[in-house]
């Protein structure tokens, strides 16, 4: 085709212009792969600790205790069954199972008093459904029936704790009124997740279920599945088989603020995108109308010879193509360097924040590596030579609309 060959030959007659505009669109793909690729890894970090630490793969409780969750209520309790268990386990991909107690604690160490989340576990079973005991940095996970309690290790240095001390946590039962459990701490923890850290503590259920006079009621089940991408569909096909007002609740349930945020800010991202394409287009519309002033007397004498109108506009397209596809395959090069690099030895964000955490609502801490996906380098390469192309359009009907006689002498 004649004007494909006219659109390449166009292209190597200026290479400084040709890399120099590619290099604006490279550099728009490198900056949204980086991106793009940091909210990937975050993604998966975030969504492995919250199921790691803190939700597992399913979460079995009353309809009306999830509604109001994060009051931490002592009613709408669940007192466990064999009927029950036997059920959860007949879940698809069921690995594991444990029970978990959650209450409110004022922790006080005689002098200050803070509110921080009480987290009754089997000692031995819960560790079959997540990895707390994996991230202890001192001591042991607590024994059953006893009032040794774990925490992590900043709430620890916060309120000026030590392993071996004894921490005084004043807690509201069922009928509203006060207790206490007199914990000894027997392990500290630092996991990657930070609210974890800092405030939660963890006790044997049996006391906690003593000291809170629930008898031997839990606030759910957490279930362990063989992979996460089966917990929407188990939560679902769960709830139509448990019978009163118990409902099976994925992941994703337990993480729904997470999950929004990160849907807008996957907007955010696209919309970063466009900025800095539509910022690149103004290069490529700078490139096609110069090409088309040095080329008015030829453009001219090509429509005086009987080219169509059409023809000129699909060489000129043509030749943006190419550059939207020179600068998509820099771009793309550039980022998977760029990856490649940024997962060398990630990013320390303790280093950056000088010790501490920070996190912007992602629930992660410690060192972050960025993740990529196929499609995003498919989308990224095809919108980059798309908007080329757009950009095109306008500067070359303005060429090809130009009279032949008026073109062919141009000055």
């Amino acid at each position: 085709m004649f004007f494909l060959k006219m659109a390449i030959k166009n292209l190597s007659r200026h290479k400084r212009r040709t890399v120099i505009t590619a290099l604006i669109i490279a550099f728009a793909i490198l900056i949204y792969i980086l991106t793009e690729g940091l909210m990937i890894g975050m993604t998966e970090m975030s969504f492995d600790n919250i199921i790691n630490l803190e939700s597992g793969h399913l979460q079995v409780a009353n309809q009306d205790y999830w509604d109001d969750r994060r009051e931490l209520p002592l009613r709408d309790l669940i007192r466990p069954s064999a009927a029950v268990e036997s059920e959860l386990k007949q879940t698809e991909g069921f690995v594991d199972l444990t029970k978990r107690l959650n209450f409110s604690v004022n922790l006080n160490n005689g002098i200050d008093e803070l509110p921080v989340t009480g987290v009754g576990i089997e000692p031995g079973q819960d560790s079959q459904v997540f990895e707390l005991e994996q991230h202890l940095v001192e001591g042991r996970m607590p024994e059953a029936d006893s009032s040794e309690i774990i925490m992590g290790a900043k709430l620890a240095e916060l309120m000026d704790f030590s392993l071996g001390d004894f921490a005084i946590m004043l807690i509201r039962t069922e009928e509203k009124t006060f207790n206490t459990i007199d914990g000894e701490i027997v392990g500290l923890f630092n996991t990657p997740h930070p609210s974890l850290n800092e405030s939660n503590i963890f006790s044997s259920l049996s006391t906690a279920q003593q000291r809170l006079n629930v008898e031997d009621k839990i606030s759910h089940y957490v279930l362990r599945l063989e992979d996460q991408d089966q917990a929407v569909n188990a939560a679902a096909s769960l709830t139509g088989r448990l019978e009163g007002e118990l409902n099976a609740y994925s992941w994703r349930d337990a993480a729904e603020s997470l999950v929004t945020m990160l849907e807008m800010q996957e907007i955010e991202t696209q919309v970063i995108l466009a900025i800095i394409l539509t910022m690149a287009a103004v290069g490529i519309v700078n490139t096609v109308i110069l090409s088309a002033l040095e080329r008015m007397e030829e453009i001219g004498m090509m429509k005086a010879l009987g080219m169509h109108q059409r023809e000129i506009v699909y060489t000129f397209m043509g030749e943006a193509a190419g550059i939207g596809i020179i600068g998509g395959v820099m771009g793309i090069i550039m980022g998977s360097l760029g990856l490649w690099i940024f997962n060398l030895n990630g990013i320390d964000m303790s280093a950056l924040t000088g010790g501490g955490d920070i996190n912007y609502g992602f629930p992660l801490s410690g060192t972050i590596y960025a993740g990529w996906e196929i499609s995003s380098f498919i989308f990224v390469f095809v919108y980059g030579v798309f908007v080329s192309i757009l950009a095109s359009i306008f500067p070359a009907l303005w060429a090809a609309r130009k009279d032949p006689v008026k073109a062919i002498y141009h000055r």
